[in-house]
């Protein structure tokens, strides 16, 4: 009978990707680490369809949403693959799920059922498989799969771009509004690129580690920018590159008194910044090349809070507003008190509610709030997790003044966001420790578990 030698390297614990070959911790995690290669790449590979997907690149094709499917059928697969270990550490978020129950059960009062249906069926699976593929994967293997989930759009985009001239313009419907230049690719609108361009900006400052890439996807994500002519996009990028370099130097500051004051100073700052922007508001939009209603954004935000005010609690229905505009009385009614057709609310939090009303948008703004304090905190802790998502958030929340960016694909990249730093605090708990061993990081793994179970 063959003797195993028990110290063997056949009988070692296999390394994780995120502990260095002289086994320092650089992150470790424990969730997805029993995943194995296939398993782990399903995951990625349904993650950048998901992006693709539900943040709307593909939009503009009106391709059957039953295509929407795809990511979630993808990671299904990747469920089978995943051992009971991996699936029992999967964090569960109320705040999450309060999110796509009200959404979901929307379909129930919405004032358009074929609307609401449609959409819900459409952008659902995406959100499932972010959550999903934030649970299951490691934060190497999600940080790469983001990454690849931005390179894929900005491919696409261009490759749009270069094939299609009708998605280097928007076409005037000859009745309200003229033929207007802006870069779109096959997003329906410059203002629905815009956003997945800043969270570009804050996942290739924080994630790709090569310069050529890195600095190859920022140039790209640029020239896409300045050919969309979209004033508020350009402004998110700005400031979100800002905000990315500010929380590096925050970061930087060695004590508590330095870290106070240059955040004192930095909203001291802010605020003044505001006072004089609201003070000359109208030299401001003029040279944005915009009108003191920012393009009638106003009148669009006093016709949505009129309705919401109408039915306050629950909304008219997830999508069913604006959809197929002017399809139903509502709609119809809003682009009589507008004076022309608005494709959504144009803000973030009033869109919402509008949808899933303040019950849904105070279930948003729970998540919201939540993952905004959750990543200032982990600043020290967990530093590049914490800045990319404060970036994210910053980015943004400057949009959201002006666009619908809190629907759809995003709402899932919110819940990556929280999953991440869910699941993280349950399994590695305290401030990070050096492991110089394989055997160490059982021993760690381990304990983790025992502490679960008891």
């Amino acid at each position: 009978m063959a003797v195993i030698d028990r110290h063997s390297p056949s009988r070692q614990p296999r390394r994780p990707r995120d502990v260095a070959a002289n086994g320092a911790r650089l992150a470790y995690d424990p969730q997805g680490y029993e995943m194995g290669w296939i398993g782990a790449k399903v995951c990625q590979a349904s993650l950048v369809v998901a992006m693709v997907w539900g943040m709307g690149a593909l939009k503009g094709m009106f391709l059957p949403t039953t295509l929407g499917l795809l990511p979630l059928l993808m990671i299904s697969g990747a469920l089978l693959l995943a051992p009971r270990s991996v699936l029992m550490q999967f964090p569960v978020s109320l705040s999450i799920l309060a999110n796509i129950g009200i959404i979901v059960a929307s379909v129930m009062w919405t004032i358009d059922e074929f609307a609401s249906t449609t959409i819900v069926r459409g952008v659902m699976p995406s959100i499932l498989t972010m959550i999903l593929a934030a649970g299951l994967l490691t934060m190497k293997d999600l940080s790469d799969g983001l990454l690849w989930g931005v390179r894929v759009i900005i491919l696409i985009t261009m490759i749009a771009l270069v094939i299609d001239p009708s998605t280097r313009t928007h076409v005037s419907d000859d009745i309200y509004l003229p033929d207007y230049p802006g870069w779109h690719g096959f997003f329906i609108h410059k203002n629905d690129m815009s956003p997945v361009l800043v969270f570009g900006i804050a996942t290739v400052m924080t994630f790709d580690k090569y310069r050529l890439t890195r600095w190859g996807t920022l140039g790209l994500i640029g020239v896409l920018l300045l050919g969309s002519t979209s004033a508020t996009g350009l402004s998110a990028g700005f400031f979100a590159v800002i905000a990315w370099y500010w929380l590096r130097i925050f970061r930087g500051q060695r004590d508590q008194r330095n870290s106070s004051l240059f955040l004192s100073i930095t909203v001291l700052g802010f605020l003044g910044m505001m006072a004089v922007v609201i003070a000359s508001v109208a030299t401001v939009t003029s040279a944005y090349g915009k009108d003191t209603s920012f393009s009638g954004r106003t009148e669009i935000w006093e016709a949505v809070l009129q309705f919401i005010s109408a039915r306050p609690l629950l909304g008219y229905g997830y999508g069913a507003m604006f959809w197929r505009n002017p399809a139903n009385v509502e709609t119809a009614e809003i682009v009589r008190l507008v004076g022309f057709p608005a494709a959504h609310a144009h803000n973030g939090f009033l869109d919402v509610a509008i949808q899933v009303g303040l019950v849904g948008a105070g279930f948003f703004l729970v998540l919201f709030v939540t993952t905004t304090r959750t990543a200032w905190s982990r600043l020290e802790r967990q530093p590049e997790i914490a800045q990319w998502a404060l970036v994210v958030i910053a980015g943004n929340g400057l949009m959201s003044f002006s666009e619908s960016v809190y629907s759809g694909g995003w709402l899932g990249i919110f819940a990556i966001m929280k999953i991440i730093f869910m699941r993280r605090e349950v399994f590695l708990g305290g401030p990070p420790r050096r492991i110089f061993s394989d055997v160490g990081i059982q021993r760690e793994r381990a304990s983790r578990y025992s502490s679960l179970s008891s």
